[in-house]
């Protein structure tokens, strides 16, 4: 089944947006080397640009739900764009801080309505063939980017933030040109039997004990759109675990520039490892498939974090390009696999009329990650090394996995039978430009 006009041109949109979405992680590279704010100047940049995507994300959801689907999208992309010319041409580190900031309070606006007009543009029995679709194009772009990030570093990290600019402002204009306006969806009608099944908790909606009361579209004041989101003790279960691999995943994409340069290698090599472990999530996309229709949801969530720690381990250890690109390899699978996973979760839980709202929610993992992961990287990298913070960082995956284990059940009961399209999607970027939220 095709997808509709309007979702091809979201994707074709972000995807866009996409080849430019390695800039932020040059940004430690940049304070380091051209404007010499040594280790703790840096991190103090990083953590103050992770804080202001907290309420980025907050107001993304919000305005996702109040204002629109397409002014919020516009504001965040013209924020992005903006923020990073600022960074671009810094002449102090005063002004890069300041950038990076402004930065923060415009990137993740853009995510809530994205991932919430993929669920208003399509029916509930075709939605994860939607995400899945939408998760291959940024892959394929991610792929595009790391190539990009290769030839640009070339001539200056600066110009990588003048190209993510250029993204941002093109991605706006396909955005203006063809995203629908109306914040409100069309109603959908009763779930599926499909849809109904907690893909994350792996539960039925029948068990209402901890879901906001009443049906499942959302309440018009925007109080009770987040009181109901941060009191569904599923939807913060799914939060409380989900901060470990955004974190992990941040650890990451701050950290994967600056080891390279820690190891000797010289900044290109940056954008072709980053190109490797974006190519990984092509083929990754359609093993959450595969494995979802074998071992469900939580052998996925297992499978992924066993992954993700053992690429963490790799990275850890590894002194060349190749071991350093075949540690992102692996990393970056079992990350799809947990990340994708969750997002299809929180999406499902979502009322109908809150899915802005209740996928900012999630999306604040990627806020409190971005603040921890300098930290992260600046102490115990001085004190134990630079592999160090990926060695942790697999420790911490395996702990979350192991926590999983104990506290969640396993699957209740067999479905019926998964689509054969049946996917899960929805990667932050933000940290797509991963990282992320995305």
């Amino acid at each position: 089944m095709g997808l509709p006009g309007q979702l091809r041109v979201l994707i074709l949109a972000r995807c866009v947006n996409r080849l430019g979405g390695f800039s932020m992680a040059f940004l430690g590279v940049l304070l380091l080397r051209d404007l010499d704010a040594g280790p703790a100047g840096t991190a103090l940049v990083l953590t103050c640009f992770g804080l202001a995507t907290i309420p980025s994300r907050l107001l993304g959801g919000h305005l996702a739900d109040a204002w629109g689907r397409r002014p919020t999208m516009l504001l965040g992309l013209s924020g992005c764009a903006v923020a990073q010319l600022v960074i671009a041409a810094a002449p102090t580190y005063a002004w890069a801080l300041a950038g990076a900031v402004l930065l923060g309070l415009a990137y993740e606006i853009v995510e809530p309505p994205t991932q919430a007009l993929v669920s208003d543009l399509v029916p509930a029995d075709d939605r994860s063939f939607a995400y899945s679709a939408l998760n291959a194009s940024l892959a394929v772009a991610g792929v595009l980017a790391g190539l990009v990030a290769a030839a640009v570093s070339g001539f200056g990290l600066r110009w990588l933030f003048v190209v993510d600019a250029a993204t941002c402002l093109a991605c706006a204009v396909l955005v203006a040109g063809a995203v629908p306006a109306s914040r409100r969806p069309p109603a959908q009608g009763p779930l599926d039997q499909e849809e109904a099944a907690d893909p994350v908790g792996n539960c039925t909606l029948d068990e209402k004990d901890d879901r906001v009361p009443g049906s499942r579209r959302g309440s018009d004041s925007p109080g009770q759109r987040w009181v109901g989101a941060l009191t569904d003790r599923r939807l913060v279960r799914v939060v409380a675990l989900g901060t470990v691999a955004a974190t992990v995943t941040m650890v990451v994409v701050f950290g994967v520039p600056l080891l390279v340069g820690q190891r000797g290698m010289a900044p290109s090599v940056t954008g072709w490892v980053l190109a490797a472990g974006a190519a990984a999530s092509v083929p990754g996309a359609r093993l959450v498939v595969v494995l979802r229709r074998r071992v469900g949801d939580r052998g996925v969530l297992l499978t992924g974090e066993a992954t993700a720690a053992l690429g963490l381990t790799a990275l850890a250890l590894a002194d060349g390009p190749l071991a350093l690109a075949a540690g992102l390899v692996v990393f970056d699978v079992g990350s799809l696999l947990v990340i994708s996973t969750m997002m299809a979760g929180a999406g499902t839980l979502a009322p109908e009329g809150s899915r802005g709202t209740y996928l900012a929610v999630l999306g604040l993992t990627w806020g409190l990650a971005t603040t921890a992961a300098p930290g992260i990287l600046t102490t115990l990298g001085t004190a134990y090394g630079p592999g160090a913070p990926f060695a942790a960082s697999a420790a911490a995956l395996l702990a979350a996995a192991v926590v999983r284990a104990v506290t969640e059940p396993g699957q209740r009961r067999q479905r019926p039978r998964l689509r054969r399209r049946t996917s899960l999607g929805g990667l932050p970027p933000a940290y797509d430009r991963s990282g992320s939220t995305t």
